[in-house]
């Protein structure tokens, strides 16, 4: 029961979305990729929250408390924090999109700097973000399906038909498919984790709310203070606050935030929506009451198995319409952000890596969904051959795309700036991250725990501002593009010099 519970659920809902997004609407290159740039206010709300409760903020805060008590409290911040950033940067995103009719970040990139060479460079970093963040999402879908639902199938098949089915209503429907199928997932999915919270304190042996708390403490002394219940230096003060530092300036230098930025109206949508969006953030109040819950319920748990703590725990205390819920939007969390990040990933390998070859190519819907058949392969390949636990893909995930965001703030601050200048901080950055030898050489520098990321970032920054001022400035046309005027008159008459 809980099994066709769970799948009707996620089927229905995708394609009551697919066919949302598709019935009217001619499709073409700016309509399937950026939603025609029409996004109001709740379906804006919807597809940026679709892109912030992700199966890495479900099953990866919920493993991070089941393993370590307080370490996991970092998901309450992330929103919170990105969501401030995000009230400045993403009006300005929108509107260098909307004034040259952008499509990706290697779009903006290409203008900004007047380089389509840069824009290539961008897109090509930004691809392989991408994949290891896809990489999290058929992860933690895996996990669900596997967990809840039994091991009999082998959980390559759960992501295979999990990628097959993201690619095909993504071809269909582009990211308005991704946008509509979030309103069902959000809503089922505060939900479904109300009913389990409520029924948590009864499921874990005790007697009411503050019971689990009392219960942990008792247990696990150190579970509330840093560096956790495992007290190691990976996870003290200097790791949480470096990886706060990284979430919310990776958050918008992650390719995707580009593509459903673009999406909305006006800036008024967007702001509407930074402003609230922090409220989101109660929610995940219930994952991390829900991992404590289970910390209690299962305190023989092999540590191998962490990442379906919260699963397991459902599974095991709850009755079989809970856990087809809660499968059912298991799967919309992994597959709606999937389906965003698999169609960004295309579009900048047709517009900005193949594009410069051909302007033909770089408008060719075509070619695009050819590449999201592709990447939802290569997505998948990345999955089989990977058993990293969710917080450690997504602190790798968080560390490479932070060596982007200089590129993006510094585009909209410093008119100095230069392609260069750059190129040369992130790949300076994202060898450090990428190497072994490299990082552990930043990291001496800097005090115990601390994410190879921010260190990382120090570099890369200062090489940027090296060789911008050993370069050649960009025209004041290209600066225009990321320093242009913030008034509503700016973007009435757009100056169309993108492709």
């Amino acid at each position: 029961m809980a099994m066709i519970l769970a799948f009707v659920i996620a089927i229905g809902s995708i394609v009551w979305g697919t066919a949302t997004a598709a019935r009217g609407q001619s499709m073409n290159m700016q309509e399937w990729s950026v939603g025609g740039r029409r996004f109001g206010t709740w379906l804006f709300w919807f597809l940026l929250v679709g892109e912030t409760f992700t199966t890495s903020a479900l099953l990866g805060a919920s493993q991070a408390v089941f393993t370590n008590g307080s370490p996991g409290f970092f998901v309450l911040g992330t929103v919170v924090l990105a969501a401030t950033v995000g009230y400045w940067v993403v009006p300005r995103i929108w509107r260098a999109g909307k004034r040259r009719e952008l499509v990706t970040i290697g779009d903006y990139f290409s203008s900004r700097f007047e380089a389509p060479w840069f824009g290539g460079l961008i897109a090509v970093f930004g691809v392989i973000a991408l994949l290891l963040y896809t990489q999290v999402q058929l992860t933690g879908l895996s996990l669900i399906l596997a967990t809840l639902f039994g091991t009999s199938v082998p959980k390559l098949v759960y992501v295979v038909a999990g990628g097959a089915l993201v690619a095909v209503f993504v071809l269909v429907g582009g990211l308005r498919s991704a946008a509509f199928t979030a309103i069902v997932k959000d809503v089922l999915l505060i939900a479904v984790l109300l009913v389990i919270a409520v029924g948590a304190s009864a499921a874990a042996g005790v007697h009411g709310p503050m019971g689990i708390f009392d219960a942990v403490k008792q247990t696990h002394p150190n579970a509330a203070t840093l560096p956790g219940i495992l007290g190691a230096s990976g996870t003290n003060t200097w790791w949480w606050m470096s990886f706060l530092v990284l979430a919310p300036l990776g958050q918008f230098a992650l390719p995707h935030m580009f593509q459903v930025s673009y999406s909305a109206k006006d800036a008024a949508t967007i702001r509407r929506n930074q402003v609230i969006q922090p409220l989101y953030s109660l929610f995940y109040v219930l994952t991390v009451f829900i991992a404590l819950a289970s910390l209690l319920a299962l305190p023989n748990l092999p540590g191998k198995q962490a990442n379906q703590s919260l699963l397991i725990f459902v599974r095991d205390k709850y009755p079989d319409w809970v856990i087809g819920l809660l499968g059912g939007a298991g799967i919309l969390v992994a597959l709606v952000p999937t389906a965003v990040l698999i169609l960004t990933a295309s579009s900048l390998v047709t517009r900005n890596v193949i594009g410069p070859l051909s302007s033909c190519w770089s408008s060719s819907l075509a070619l695009t969904r050819i590449g999201v058949v592709v990447f939802s392969g290569v997505a998948i390949f990345l999955v089989a051959h990977s058993n990293a636990k969710l917080l450690s893909l997504m602190t790798n995930l968080y560390s490479t795309v932070g060596q982007l965001a200089p590129a993006v703030f510094l585009s909209m601050l410093w008119r100095r700036v230069t392609a260069a200048g750059l190129a040369a901080g992130a790949i300076c950055g994202g060898l450090i991250v990428a190497l072994p030898a490299l990082g552990s050489i930043a990291l001496k520098a800097v005090p115990a725990g601390t994410v190879v990321g921010l260190p990382a970032l120090v570099i890369n920054v200062a090489v940027v501002i090296v060789v911008s001022l050993a370069t050649k400035p960009p025209s004041k046309t290209a600066i225009e593009v990321g320093i242009a005027d913030s008034s509503p008159a700016s973007v009435e008459e757009p100056a169309k010099v993108g492709r």
